[in-house]
């Protein structure tokens, strides 16, 4: 630390030499450290050895700076405080002292900011242990007192070097401030109990997290198709049924209807996924659509405030990071498919929201075409986890060109003769996506199932498209705008067939409506149709997002957790239905059971920011 201190021309160029070194080694303590940290923190972000080596270099850097200047900082006003005691007769007692406060704020500084890191990591992952959580605490308080102890020393060297002809005695005494073991012991014991204590204090007043038990499906002799349709206007939807034109949905929504508060944050990828875990994104991890991928790491960041998009942007321009898209890897609740699949049910989901990476093994798999899974059937070439099983996928890519004909010409019927050509070309693309979905849930290996789960996203995008504000003053004509109203009245329609024939068959249906990316969002729409569901004849109740799940899985006949955020809306199921199968409880339904997962083909991912921001979801 103290390399050429006896040459250094002034105190301030020793300080700020020592303080260098005392950076480099703050650096390569806490950038190991802080990778670990981080991945109890953030798992999503740290998600292979290559992550954490990427992740400890740029910590180290970080924290090298931040100790470099914290300690320049403390010996510069350490070494000016001595230099005006210098003609005190106590003067070797008192620089003694200057040097050890200087040390010691370091010591405590460090130690409070790494007991409150670790605490903020255990509040988003699952308990540690208390052996664990003591060694973490020692690691610190091992860190901290060496840090501490080198600022000391360096502050004590910055003193000796004052003009031995204004001080009366330049010999501060003999060795290092609490450098004996017979301090330090002590001293890291009661700072060990001090930081516990912090870490205790700080703790939130959340439960423990359960372990998952075992899951005991009682057949209801149902089963459940959950169709979730992201865009729908409430009101325009009701002024269609009464015009007779939808006889799809009026079938729908004929019983059991309730309406839910929507997220005043549209971003689709949390709304769906709370949907789907029955968990607010606070526990299922998943808040924002879009996030950022550091260079060197396959982890994602996500900006949570205006400042971190702002960072966000500028760690794009220099290359440091790059737009990403969020994914199941960093959702820690298991949606309601995968709780069904755990307790031995044959499921499947398409193009929901975060469900790429698609497991191929583990007891949560089902028969999953996730949201990159129309893009691989596109680009072809090997899978990345974009479908599973992936014996599947050699069946899907022979019939794609077909099935995309057929698609694209039953999308010619969501657009009138006389839809001008940028709306049309809007509405088609839209209604082909949907249409392209449609046709793969009539599968076999999509529809023989116990739970089907379906995601229609192109009325959302096509509202999208038509209404969204470009940031322009001038106003659009109002004949233009009839048309466009026009034309997403006929995609309503256009719906109500794809609907029609999704419905087919004796299931319990579950329509989820959501009102999309628009400025001042209605209310979703949580409808239940079949022999389970109550006719409703008073105003619809309400229920919420998180109720979702809850109402898929006791369809199934499989047990309700406690620790889900919303209730089963009993007032949407028939009397008959709840006598005959009582709602059966269990605590949770645990963590979600990811397993690690090899690239094994050709990643699509900026092929998927290309998609999304093609189709409006990212700028």
């Amino acid at each position: 630390m103290l390399g050429g201190a006896a040459n250094r021309r002034s105190a301030a160029t020793l300080a700020a030499g020592a303080s260098v070194r005392i950076g480099m080694l703050a650096g390569l303590l806490l950038g190991p450290a802080g990778a670990i940290g981080l991945a109890s923190k953030l798992p999503e972000l740290i998600t292979s050895l290559t992550d954490a080596l990427v992740m400890a270099a740029y910590l180290a850097v970080t924290f090298g700076v931040a100790a470099a200047i914290a300690s320049f900082a403390v010996i510069l006003p350490a070494g000016a405080l001595a230099r005006s005691l210098v003609r005190s007769t106590s003067f070797a007692v008192n620089a003694r002292r200057v040097a050890a406060v200087a040390g010691t704020v370091i010591f405590l500084a460090c130690l409070a900011y790494l007991t409150l890191w670790w605490r903020a990591a255990v509040t988003t992952s699952s308990a540690p242990t208390p052996l664990f959580s003591a060694a973490v605490i020692g690691v610190a308080v091992a860190i901290s007192l060496v840090l501490g102890h080198v600022v000391m020393v360096t502050a004590l060297a910055f003193v000796a070097r004052l003009d031995p002809a204004d001080a009366p005695s330049t010999t501060l005494g003999p060795g290092v401030p609490f450098s004996s073991w017979n301090v330090t012991l002590p001293l890291a014991a009661v700072a060990f109990v001090g930081a516990a204590a912090l870490l205790f204090a700080a703790a939130p007043g959340s439960p423990a997290v359960l372990s998952a038990p075992a899951l005991t499906v009682v057949p209801t002799g149902e089963r459940v198709l959950v169709i979730a349709i992201d865009g729908v206007d409430l009101a325009l939807l009701a002024r269609l049924r009464a015009a007779a034109s939808m006889p799809a949905f009026s079938r729908l929504l004929d019983a059991g209807v309730a309406t839910m508060p929507s997220d005043p944050d549209r971003d689709p990828a949390r709304v769906w996924t709370t949907i789907a875990t029955g968990q607010p994104p606070e526990r299922h991890g998943i808040n924002a659509l879009e996030g950022r991928q550091l260079a060197g790491v396959e982890g994602r960041l996500r900006p949570t405030s205006r400042v971190g998009a702002l960072v966000a942007g500028a760690t794009d321009l220099i290359r440091l990071t790059r737009p990403s898209i969020a994914s199941g890897s960093e959702r820690r609740i298991p949606t309601f498919w995968e709780v069904a699949a755990r307790a031995g049910l044959r499921t499947s989901v398409i193009q929901w929201w975060a469900t790429w990476p698609a497991s191929e093994s583990g007891e949560d798999a089902g028969t999953v075409l996730s949201d990159r899974a129309l893009l691989r059937l596109e680009q072809g070439g090997a899978l990345d986890g974009e479908i599973a099983p992936a014996a599947l996928y050699t069946s899907l890519e022979r019939d794609w060109p077909a099935r995309r004909d057929r698609a694209r010409a039953r999308a010619q019927a969501a657009v009138a003769a006389d839809t001008p050509g940028d709306i049309a070309s809007i509405i088609a693309r839209s209604a082909a996506l949907d249409a392209t979905i449609a046709d793969l849930s009539a599968e076999p290996a999509m529809a023989n199932v116990d739970l089907q789960v379906v995601y229609l996203p192109g009325l959302d995008i096509a509202q999208h498209g038509l209404f969204a504000v470009d940031g322009t003053a001038a106003a659009a004509a109002p004949s233009a705008m009839a048309a466009r109203v026009r034309a997403i009245e006929r995609y309503y329609q256009f719906l109500d067939g794809l609907l029609a024939g999704l419905t087919r068959g004796p299931r319990a249906v579950v329509l989820v409506t959501q009102p999309g990316r628009v400025a001042e969002p209605g209310p979703g729409l949580l409808a239940l149709a079949g022999a389970p569901a109550r006719t409703i004849a008073t105003a619809p109740p309400e229920t919420t997002s998180t109720s979702v799940a809850a109402t898929a899985l006791y369809l199934l006949g499989v047990p309700v957790a406690s620790d889900l955020a919303g209730r089963l809306p009993t007032l949407l199921i028939a009397d008959s239905f709840l006598n005959a199968h009582p709602v059966r409880y269990v605590p949770t339904y645990g963590a979600r059971h990811a397993t690690p997962r090899r690239t094994t083909g050709q990643p699509l991912d900026q092929e998927m920011i290309d998609r999304m921001r093609s189709l409006g979801y990212v700028k």
